[in-house]
């Protein structure tokens, strides 16, 4: 495209030439760049049937003449740079970074992610480095590619590759390509650390279950025997919440699996009250609440929010030391501590609800909190253990607040408790409950 419009620009120039001669009267001359326009135009010596004749002595005829190849230069010059934008503004939508140089190291090309790259002064500074070298290497005719690690923060990786642009064995230039590989390699930690986790978390149970078996199996005391059952079924139980729960945090994840109602909050918290009861009273704590605007809805997934609240409650008497209470509560977003006349007038207070669970536990390392919703997590091991933790409760509940377009907020301290807040958007049609 470019070739095309040199070789307009250079007719136009010629036949501004041939003019200014004709005019001078040396026609002769002026005949001859005609047909040199005609070249650049591509219709060989002669002119087209029904244009006007450049050997003709006529100025007019000149004049017409370059008036058509300035339309067509115009119009050659609009089509480019329809086509610039267009082939611009598709590279600019790719996911990756792309630079193309020319035989001389000259970009030719890029798009607007590329550009960021290169022309970042931070960390990513690192990148432009490693492209710049290797399309020196691409131009020398050597594909190369390299992966460019950022500690961040954020941490990042960049991968980059650069591969050499070449025409019958000539060489036109290279190209770069950057892509930003961050999301898939923390993926892949992330997968091999839950195959690691869950293969150490089944083996325990069933390893105690194969040696309590092997043992069983040559008891004769009657009182050791049962014991013995006890503990296998102990264990038998435990692998099986794994089990559950790693398929509950499955379908949480599939966000297509939810099916969406109005929850009136109040029978809710009161059914996750009802199904711990028992359990707070083998522990000593005391579950209080739920206190709730009972005028608050949600629409949800019920499903979901039951086993998010009730993973919640669980975690709150497990952590929790005998004599110690529970409390379950909800109520409408609080204004943000903001004066009155800092509120818009149109803001609307039951937008959001919070889902608030408190205890007077043994609290969360502060160091510990960003950590505490990762699969298999257990803050303290010895009491998750004792107590039967899977370690995916809190996984499950980030994912079920997630998936309802909410969050979840943590405030604890250690020796003197932990509060979760679960903010869910509210019912638009809000019904009494």
């Amino acid at each position: 495209m470019i070739a095309a419009l040199v070789a307009v620009a250079t007719a136009l120039a010629v036949a501004l030439v041939a003019v200014v001669l004709l005019v001078r009267g040396r026609s002769s001359a002026a005949e001859r760049l005609g047909r040199v326009v005609h070249r650049f135009a591509g219709e060989g010596d002669e002119p087209r049937p029904g244009e006007a004749r450049l050997d003709d002595n006529s100025l007019d005829d000149w004049i017409t003449y370059l008036e058509s190849v300035a339309t067509t230069a115009a119009m050659t010059a609009n089509l480019a740079e329809r086509d610039r934008t267009r082939w611009q503004l598709a590279m600019n939508e790719l996911a990756v970074g792309v630079v193309l140089v020319d035989e001389d190291g000259n970009v030719c090309a890029s798009n607007a992610l590329a550009d960021e790259m290169m022309s970042a002064r931070d960390a990513m500074a690192l990148v432009g480095a490693g492209v710049t070298q290797l399309l020196e290497s691409a131009q020398e005719g050597q594909a190369r590619s390299r992966t460019v690690k950022l500690t961040g923060p954020p941490p990042r990786v960049i991968e980059i590759s650069a591969h050499p642009v070449a025409s019958d064995n000539h060489g036109l230039g290279a190209v770069a390509v950057m892509a930003d590989r961050t999301d898939g390699v923390r993926t892949d930690e992330v997968r091999r650390d839950f195959v690691a986790n869950l293969s150490h978390e089944l083996r325990t149970p069933v390893g105690a279950i194969a040696l309590l078996s092997e043992t069983l199996a040559g008891e004769d005391d009657a009182a050791v025997r049962t014991r013995l059952v006890d503990r296998i079924g102990a264990e038998a139980d435990r692998v099986s919440h794994i089990i559950d729960d790693l398929l509950e945090l499955s379908r949480v994840e599939l966000e297509g699996s939810m099916r969406q109602e109005p929850v009136p909050v109040v029978p809710l918290l009161c059914e996750v009250a009802h199904q711990y009861s028992e359990h707070a009273r083998k522990h000593n704590v005391s579950l209080v609440g739920p206190d709730v605007a009972e005028q608050l809805v949600l629409h949800a997934d019920r499903g979901q929010l039951l086993r998010a609240v009730g993973n919640l409650v669980d975690n709150a008497i497990k952590y929790s030391d005998p004599g110690s209470e529970v409390r379950l509560s909800a109520a409408p977003r609080a204004l943000d501590d903001r004066p009155p006349s800092e509120v818009p007038a149109d803001f609307d207070e039951q937008a959001w609800v919070d889902v608030v669970v408190a205890d007077e536990g043994i609290g969360i390392p502060a160091d510990e909190t960003e950590r505490v919703f990762e699969r298999f997590y257990r803050v303290d091991k010895a009491r998750a253990r004792a107590t039967g933790g899977t370690g995916l409760g809190l996984s499950i509940v980030r994912h079920v607040v997630m998936n309802h377009g909410g969050e979840v907020m943590l405030h604890t301290r250690e020796g003197v408790g932990t509060t979760f807040t679960l903010r869910f958007p509210a019912e638009q049609d809000r019904a009494s409950t």
